[in-house]
């Protein structure tokens, strides 16, 4: 064996050693750069994004892992991180197919926050392709917490829910039923699918005992085709503990165990471990051991039967007599996530070393926190996507800059959750953070769009958290009250922004609505402490403004402005007055009332509370009968009716005068409208043409309803409309025109108008 060895060498005159008679020493500066590229390549600890290996012929196994045990914000568990390893390490062994490390994405503790999970979890999965005959499996070990049976979480590493189960919509939880969803998308696809979560072991969250209802229900309940394994019924907890394989959760260690062999126990052994023998295994000993050994009750729940007969795994002997003798001293201590394998392939072009050299740069700005602005992270990741778009490194150096701004971002928000976004400073750093979360939203709206919407809401949120107002470097409050708006209609229930709007109020010196916010806020999150602190702050200046009256609240800026649709119908009157010209041979003139029906659009501005501009455009079909009396030859009564059709436009420019702030509202409005004819029926054109403009004045009456969650608001309105300049054209020298000296427009409409808060 050849051994090395490092020596101090003195050169000659010539620039050559006397260990160097080839001239080596030209090569040094070569050497010692690609050395140094290596070195900081495994101090970055990462790995480009792996494609499928496609040399692998037929269905592939895939693993997507997470255990936390350490929680920043939430109180910790003991081995959650470890049950996650041990059953990483069964996929890893033979029975559980002998996995490649890039098979599996596994995260662990602090890295297994929401950002990382849906932006680096899925792109990873996206990149394995997976496809029919495929298996995923899905294991997630933590806490595991619930609104209700449509809300259901697991908690990621820096979920803050801050005292209120209302807090988990922004704090950081990762939605299960967004996971369903992609779940749903791989089993239609024919990949078998295995969700096995160990959560629910603790009832101190504040979803209290009902949450975990909630979520092993809501879990168990709505299946997305794949094969079930939850380590408790609804209302029980998952116990664990350090006498369970010297540190273990109960289900977890029993599923494993059963997998690697010792499930193989109905009928004949044939070295297969089904799902109804893993069912029945686990069933055997977890709710026993729980009640003799812990006094409580566990009931692992699996689904469902027509899977009874799939093979889950493929016992190896001579791994399995290693877990039998193994198993009682396991002690893998504190978890770690998986940074992948670093694999440098011989020789590199130069367009290798440059797109490596960029990407070691780009993660050591990464590791500086150094995210935006010359020589940044995303400086770097704009050079790699312009110069190799679609590279795995630069897919990775994607995926990699919008988690941090996603994490930087939750990290703002977790703040604010903790009451914590005073000083101007802060509120500049929430508004930057919201600008780099929209870049966040940016880069992942291809590749998750789901995800990427998810954000919204904590970007609006974050922009109208800055520094606004009197001197504020983020504009006027106009401007966050647009944002808090926007928020609010992406997430009408969230505490946080009721309690956002609360403070703006209270900054504009509206304590009326600052109040309705802050109450609301503190109804939907009763256990959240920062939306007390601000009821309480609008209530102290309720009530120095009832001593003073001499600080006049400033306008209200204007809310979110939405665009809508109308269509109704009604009756439609021309008013003729006759001219008294015998000549034309009718003694007078009279009206009926005929139909109209329109269609248009609408867009509100609104101004204040209770008060909105409502401009529209619409469509009107028009109807009208004008009744021309003569006598006949014997001196009788005879009436010639003649109908007008026009094919009209009308713009309408009303004021809405709301009576309520309420979700219910009754308004008036009143305002003109000009109305343009550019139809009218030849029949009728020949005999007596209209002008093709006219002036009206409107008014009417209705009501907005808001449609629950949906943010729509459908309002039914009767209207009265009454022309304020005459129909009738003066060029007309028709009989009918001579005994008509003037004709004015009468309608009567309901309309039905649909649009967004």
């Amino acid at each position: 064996m050849k051994t090395y060895s490092c020596q101090l060498t003195r050169f000659n005159k010539t620039g050559l050693s006397h260990r160097d008679p080839f001239g080596m020493r030209k090569f040094y500066p070569a050497i010692l750069f690609f050395f140094f590229w290596i070195a900081a390549f495994h101090a970055a600890g990462q790995t480009a994004l792996k494609f499928r290996d496609t040399t692998i012929k037929g269905p592939q196994t895939f693993a997507l892992i997470v255990g936390i045990s350490k929680y920043k914000y939430i109180r910790p568990l003991s081995y959650a991180d470890k049950d996650a390893e041990l059953f990483r390490d069964y996929l890893r062994s033979p029975g559980g197919g002998s996995l490649k490390d890039d098979n599996i994405f596994c995260l662990l503790n602090e890295k297994a926050n929401n950002s990382n999970f849906w932006g680096k979890g899925f792109q990873w999965m996206k990149a394995k392709k997976l496809q029919k005959g495929d298996r995923l499996f899905i294991y997630l070990a933590g806490h595991g917490d619930a609104i209700d049976e449509d809300q259901f979480f697991f908690l990621g590493y820096d979920c803050n829910p801050a005292g209120d189960k209302n807090n988990y919509l922004v704090g950081g939880a990762i939605q299960l039923f967004n996971l369903k969803k992609k779940i749903a998308a791989e089993t239609a696809k024919g990949v078998e699918v295995f969700f096995i979560m160990d959560a629910c072991r603790s009832n101190e969250l504040p979803g209290g005992i009902s949450g975990q209802n909630f979520l092993n229900t809501a879990v168990s309940e709505k299946r997305a085709g794949e094969i079930i394994m939850l380590a408790s019924a609804a209302g029980e907890e998952s116990l664990e503990d350090a006498s369970i394989g010297n540190g273990h959760g109960l289900f977890t260690y029993y599923l494993v165990d059963g997998l690697n062999g010792l499930a193989d126990s109905i009928g004949k052994p044939d070295n297969k471990v089904s799902f109804r023998e893993i069912q029945t295994y686990v069933g055997k000993n977890v709710p026993p051991v729980a009640l003799q050994r812990f006094k409580r009750k566990q009931d692992p729940f699996f689904c469902c039967n027509e899977n009874s007969e799939s093979i889950i795994s493929i016992i190896d002997t001579a791994y399995l007599n290693k877990w039998l003798q193994t198993k009682k001293l396991q002690d893998k201590g504190p978890g770690n996530s998986f940074s992948g394998k670093i694999n440098i392939q011989f020789p590199f072009t130069d367009r290798d070393t440059l797109l490596l050299e960029t990407y070691n740069r780009f993660y050591k700005a990464i590791q500086d926190n150094n995210l935006t602005g010359k020589t940044s992270a995303e400086d770097y990741y704009q050079q790699m996507n312009k110069k190799y778009p679609g590279n795995p490194y630069t897919l990775d150096a994607k995926s990699t800059l919008a988690v941090e701004y996603i994490n930087e971002a939750q990290t703002k928000v977790n703040q604010y959750l903790d009451c914590n976004s005073t000083t101007a400073k802060q509120k500049q750093e929430y508004y930057e953070a919201g600008n780099q979360l929209e870049k966040a939203v940016v880069l992942l709206s291809e590749e998750e769009p789901e995800f990427a919407a998810s954000l919204l809401g904590r970007m609006y949120f974050l922009k109208a958290s800055g520094d606004f107002g009197k001197d504020g470097k983020n504009g006027d409050l106009q401007t966050a009250f647009q944002n808090a708006y926007s928020a609010l209609a992406i997430d009408r229930n969230g505490a946080y922004i009721l309690n956002k709007l609360a403070l703006l109020h209270l900054e504009n010196n509206r304590a009326d609505s600052a109040a309705y916010y802050a109450e609301k806020a503190t109804k939907v999150a009763p256990k959240w402490t920062c939306a007390f602190v601000t009821l309480a702050l609008v209530q102290n200046a309720i009530s120095n403004h009832t001593q003073d009256n001499s600080n006049k609240p400033i306008k209200k800026p204007l809310r979110k402005n939405s665009f809508g649709i109308t269509s109704g119908g009604g009756i439609n009157r021309s008013d003729p007055t006759y001219s008294g010209n015998t000549n034309s041979g009718f003694t007078g003139v009279d009206a009926n009332t005929a139909g109209t029906f329109n269609l248009g659009f609408i867009y509100q501005v609104s101004v204040g509370n209770n008060i909105a501009i409502r401009p529209g455009a619409t469509l009107s079909f028009e109807n009208s009968d004008i009744d021309f009396q003569r006598r006949d030859a014997g001196g009788s009564m005879v009436t010639e009716t003649v109908t007008l059709k026009n094919t009209a436009v009308n713009f309408a420019l009303p004021v809405i005068i709301r009576f309520s702030s309420k979700n219910i509202a009754p308004y008036i409005s009143l305002g003109p409208s000009f109305n343009y004819i550019f139809k009218q029926d030849n029949v009728s054109g020949d005999i007596l043409p209209v002008k093709k403009s006219l002036i009206c004045g409107d008014a009417g009456l209705g009501v907005d309803i808001g449609i629950l969650k949906s943010g729509i608001v459908i309002s039914p309105e009767l209207k009265f409309s009454a022309g304020l300049s005459d129909m009738k054209d003066n060029a007309a020298t028709t009989i009918y025109a001579a005994a008509v000296s003037s004709l004015k427009r009468e309608a009567f409409t309901l309309s039905i108008c649909l649009r967004k808060k």
